[in-house]
């Protein structure tokens, strides 16, 4: 018998739906070991969701979660993912039609060449991209990126690089970005209203962040590329089958036609609606989903696709995304189990009651590294706001820090998460478009997510030793 080659950690991780059902497991035992508990909440004008009322946490007669309680948060999940379930079908879709069209890889396919012939080199080119989902990032959040991903492993793929390169540019560079936008309205703009603060102030404190983090986020994607651009048994998704993903000839062999022309600039306009409708009429999901929906018809109709064959490309799209919706289901089910066996509010007040005992500078990490744990258990930037911060601020108050210090370490603890916890049906969800298994992107973005938090924890400190305001 053959020696056996010893698996190493991330090799051992079981697959994803395993990891998601066994943390509802995990969520619906710490029913049964936690107490329960609240607090109450209020109306605050100007802010959509209801508001934590301080020191008002009190605990309630327990509510543990049952083995059928389990099961059934998974089709509760579903309920409560609908909106993201329904941007990712309607826009792979969408795509599904344009792919049709053979517009999107020809025009990718013809830009790539025009690099080539330019000499360019290929890790400039990842730095534009990665610029590019940044500034995307900023006005929009994860779930708004999900549809760009096949077009930005593509892009990977036709450079010589891998699909954790093409999932890294997207996921890295746009969820970062999200973590320090000066300008995000639902998690920055929900946590200014609830303290008061000038909507988007700190603009310039925040702008520069942006742009370290998104250097810091292209210079570990493209240490990484250029590993495996050399050594293709360096890459972490060696093997796995990347059929549809990638181009189907060489860059070189690309034309693009007129019809195929008037479908990429139906992509443009749906690209500028994303950004206009998010920034500047309050766009989310649903609205988002329709601009998908009329997409994909026009692209279908302008190139001369017939109705039959552009409702077929929707059905295929939804078809290739039923894993995914499963996934997300499972997901947030792990937050209705916690939710229902009210045990939330419980974590929140456990992680948030130790701050008040230490100095300043080291209160407002603890503040991010609790917001961090707690995003844990509350994936949506916008109600982990609602949930934290009215805790916060009066405790920053208290602890000599601004509203706005208080504001930025949630922030930050708020997003960067992103790319390595479980529980957010964003991630899962680009990962399985780009079929990059989600131990193999543990691998990479953990590196990626320990250069964030370092260089978190260091803005953290500047905001506190200069008084980051106005107050």
């Amino acid at each position: 018998m053959g020696d056996t080659v010893k698996k190493k950690w991330y090799q051992r991780i079981p697959n994803t739906y395993i990891i998601l059902f066994v943390l509802v497991c995990l969520a619906a035992i710490l029913t049964w070991i936690l107490p329960a508990g609240e607090y109450i909440r209020e109306a605050v004008e100007g802010v959509n969701k209801l508001v934590v009322v301080p020191n008002s946490y009190h605990t309630i007669e327990s509510q543990p979660a049952g083995i059928f309680d389990v099961f059934k948060a998974i089709p509760q999940g579903f309920a409560g993912a609908v909106s993201i379930i329904a941007i990712i079908m309607f826009s792979t879709g969408a795509f599904t039609v344009i792919n049709r069209t053979g517009a999107l890889e020809a025009g990718v396919g013809v830009l790539l060449n025009r690099v080539r012939k330019g000499r360019m080199p290929s890790i400039v080119v990842i730095w534009i991209i990665c610029f590019l989902f940044a500034a995307l990032g900023m006005i929009a959040g994860p779930e708004i990126q999900i549809p760009f991903t096949t077009i930005s492993v593509a892009i990977a793929l036709g450079l010589g690089y891998d699909i954790v390169v093409g999932l890294a540019m997207i996921m890295g560079a746009g969820y970062t970005a999200f973590a320090t936008a000066p300008v995000n309205a639902s998690l920055l703009g929900t946590a200014h209203s609830i303290v008061g603060l000038p909507l988007f102030s700190a603009f310039d404190f925040r702008t520069i962040m942006w742009f370290v983090y998104t250097v810091i986020v292209c210079i570990v994607i493209s240490i990484y590329a250029t590993r495996v651009k050399k050594d293709s048994s360096k890459s972490y998704v060696k093997g796995i089958d990347t059929t549809g993903l990638g181009f189907s000839k060489d860059v070189s062999e690309y034309k693009i036609n007129r019809r195929q022309i008037w479908v990429l600039l139906v992509i443009l306009f749906l690209f500028v609606g994303i950004v206009v409708g998010s920034s500047q009429f309050g766009w989310y999901l649903d609205e988002m989903s329709a601009l998908f929906i009329i997409a994909g018809i026009v692209a279908g109709l302008v190139y001369g696709l017939k109705v039959n064959e552009i409702v077929d490309g929707f059905l295929e799209g939804f078809k290739n995304t039923a894993s995914v919706a499963l996934i997300l289901a499972i997901a947030r089910g792990i937050q209705v189990i916690l939710d229902n066996g009210k045990i939330m509010d419980t974590i929140v007040n456990a992680l948030s009651a130790p701050l008040a005992d230490l100095p300043p500078a080291l209160s407002a990490v603890g503040m991010f590294i609790a917001t961090m744990i707690i995003h844990f258990f509350i994936p949506s930037g916008s109600a982990l706001s609602v949930t934290v911060m009215p805790i916060f601020a009066p405790l920053a108050t208290v602890l000599g820090l601004t509203q706005q210090t208080a504001v930025l370490c949630m922030q930050l603890g708020a997003a960067l998460p992103n790319i390595i916890y479980p529980t957010i049906g964003a991630m899962i969800a680009m990962c399985g478009l780009a079929k990059v298994p989600f131990a193999k992107w543990l691998k990479f973005s953990l590196k990626l997510f320990l250069a964030t938090v370092v260089l978190s924890i260091i803005f953290i400190l500047i905001a506190v030793q200069i008084n980051l305001g106005p107050f």
